[in-house]
C-alpha cells in the first residue's frame, strides 16, 4: 500500500475543515474590525442637543451617526460616534489644563495632531490653551498617553538626547511629530513611552497651581520644584509674584484673588534665574472663574464717613504692604474662637444704610457662641498692628510670613502689643463691639498682601 503524500494529507485536511464548517450549528464569524472613529461617552446631565452643540453639530447629524430608537433616552456611559472628525480616532475626554500645558505638548502626549485638537476645542491659535479650562483630548483605549521623557538642552542634539534615553532619534522624532531631528528648541519637552520616572531636568521641572481654574476670593498656591541655585519671580496680570522656599528646592508663592475681580483669562508669567545670570521665562493665560457669594444689607447707627474709611484703609494697606521672607506658620490655621458659629460669611456683597455705601464683606464674622470672649492666634506669627481704627475698632494684625496676614476687628481689649511673637492658641484679645459694628462679634480676615481672601479655606486646608 502506498504511503499518503503531503498533497494527499492537505486534500484530506481541507475536506475535514469544509465538513466542519458546513455542519449544522457551526457558524463562521468574521473578526470585528477596529473602529477608526472618535467616540464620546455620555455623562450625567448630557442630552443629544447639548452633546451636538459641544461638537458643533446638529442633533440630526449626531442621531444619523448613531441610530437610536429614542434620542431622548440617552444612558450614562453610552458610546456615541462623533461625525465630522475625520482623521481623529479614540475616546474623547476632557482634562483641566495645568499651567505649562501647550498645544504642541498635548499633541505629543496624546498622539493627536495639533490641528485636530484645535478643531476639537474650537480654538484658532495655540495661545488659546488657557490653564484652568476644560480641554478636550482624544485618548487611545488600549495604549497609555506618552509621558515627558526629555528636555531639550542648549548644545545637546536630538541624537545625543535619544542615546541618553536608550532609544532611536528617529523614533523620538516620530513620537514628537517633528519633521526632522533638528526641529527642536532649548527647553522644549519631548514625549515618549517609558515606565521609568522621567529623568529630564529643567528650571521648571515641576510647576503646580491650585486651584485651577482660579476662583474669586480664593488663595492661589504656586509651587515650583527646581534645581538648586535657581531663584524665581513672576507676575499675574499687573500684580507681582514673590517666591519663598524653606529648603532651597521647592519655591512657593501665594496669590490672593480679589472677590470682585473680573472673570476671564489673565496672563501669568514666571521667570527662573540661574546662578550664572541666565534666565528662562514662561507665560500662559490662566482662567479666573466667578463665584456667587450672595448679598446682604447692613445698617450702622452712627453712619459712615468715607474720609475716615479712606484713612483707615491707608493704615491697613501700609501694614500689609510687604512680604516677610520667614514663614512662621505650619499646617492648617485653627479657629480664632471657641465653639465657632457663623454670622456674615466672606464675599457677601454689602449695601450699607440703604445704599449709602456699597462694598463686600472681607472676612468671616463670629458672634458670641461660647462661654468666653477669648480670641486666639490661629497660627504662629508676629504682631504688626494693635490699634483702634474707625471701622474695625480695636484691631490686631498678625504677620505669618510669606505675605500671609490675619486680621481681627471689633475687639474689646488687647492682650498683645506690636512685635510680640505669638503661637497658635495664644489669647490675643477679647470679642467686643468697638468701631462700626452691629453687635458683639469677631470680624476675622486672612489677607494675602493687601487682598482679603476666604478665611474658611485657611481653616480647612494646609498651606503649603
Amino acid at each position: 500500500m502506498n504511503k499518503p503524500t503531503s498533497l494527499h494529507r492537505l486534500f484530506i485536511l481541507s475536506i475535514l475543515l469544509l465538513t466542519l464548517c458546513l455542519a449544522p450549528g457551526y457558524t463562521v464569524t468574521a473578526a470585528p474590525e477596529l473602529q477608526d472613529e472618535a467616540v464620546y461617552i455620555v455623562q450625567s446631565g448630557d442630552t443629544l442637543s447639548s452633546i451636538a452643540l459641544q461638537f458643533g453639530l446638529t442633533s440630526t447629524e449626531l442621531q444619523n451617526a448613531n441610530p437610536m430608537s429614542d434620542p431622548n433616552a440617552l444612558a450614562i456611559g453610552q458610546r456615541l460616534v462623533i461625525p465630522g472628525l475625520e482623521g481623529v480616532s479614540g475616546l474623547i475626554t476632557s482634562e483641566v489644563l495645568p499651567f505649562g500645558a501647550s498645544l504642541s505638548g498635548l499633541s505629543r502626549q496624546y498622539q493627536v495632531g495639533a490641528d485636530d485638537l484645535m478643531r476639537l476645542n474650537k480654538i484658532t491659535s495655540p495661545s488659546e490653551t488657557i490653564a484652568g479650562v476644560d480641554f478636550m483630548v482624544v485618548v487611545d483605549e488600549i495604549e497609555d498617553p506618552f509621558t515627558p521623557v526629555a528636555s531639550v538642552s542648549t548644545g545637546v542634539s536630538t541624537l545625543e538626547g535619544a542615546i541618553r534615553l536608550g532609544t532611536s532619534p528617529w523614533v523620538l522624532t516620530q513620537q514628537n511629530r517633528l519633521n526632522s531631528t533638528w526641529e527642536t528648541v532649548p527647553g522644549e519637552i519631548l514625549y515618549g513611552k517609558t515606565t521609568d520616572t522621567p529623568s529630564y531636568q529643567t528650571d521648571f521641572s515641576s510647576i503646580s497651581i491650585s486651584p485651577l481654574p482660579l476662583l474669586q476670593g480664593e488663595t492661589v498656591e504656586i509651587a515650583i520644584d527646581s534645581n538648586p541655585g535657581a531663584t524665581f519671580s513672576g507676575s499675574f496680570g499687573d500684580e507681582s509674584l514673590s517666591f519663598f522656599s524653606d529648603d532651597g528646592s521647592t519655591y512657593y508663592s501665594f496669590l490672593g484673588i480679589h472677590a470682585q475681580a473680573d472673570p476671564g483669562a489673565y496672563t501669568m508669567a514666571i521667570t527662573a534665574a540661574k546662578p550664572d545670570g541666565t534666565e528662562t521665562s514662561f507665560e500662559q493665560l490662566v482662567l479666573l472663574a466667578d463665584v456667587d457669594f450672595g448679598s446682604e444689607y447692613v445698617y450702622v447707627t452712627d453712619g459712615l464717613s468715607e474720609t475716615d474709611i479712606a484713612e483707615e484703609d491707608a493704615i491697613i494697606t501700609s501694614a500689609l504692604d510687604g512680604r516677610t521672607s520667614e514663614r512662621y506658620w505650619s499646617g492648617t490655621f485653627t479657629y480664632p474662637v471657641d465653639e465657632p458659629c457663623f454670622g456674615s460669611l466672606f464675599g457677601l456683597d454689602r449695601t450699607y444704610n440703604d445704599g449709602a455705601l456699597y462694598y463686600y464683606h472681607t472676612g468671616v464674622d463670629f458672634p458670641v457662641c461660647a462661654s468666653n470672649l477669648n480670641v486666639y492666634a490661629p497660627a504662629a506669627g508676629r504682631i504688626i498692628l494693635a490699634d483702634e481704627l474707625y471701622v474695625k475698632g480695636n484691631a490686631i494684625i498678625i504677620d505669618h510670613g510669606w505675605g500671609v496676614y490675619s486680621v481681627f476687628a471689633h475687639l474689646s481689649q488687647f492682650n498683645v502689643q506690636v512685635d510680640d511673637i505669638v503661637q497658635p492658641g495664644d489669647i490675643i484679645g477679647l470679642i467686643g463691639d468697638t468701631g462700626r459694628s452691629a453687635g458683639p462679634h469677631l470680624h476675622f480676615e486672612i489677607n494675602i498682601g493687601n487682598t482679603p481672601v476666604n478665611p474658611l479655606t485657611w481653616l480647612s486646608e494646609a498651606f503649603p
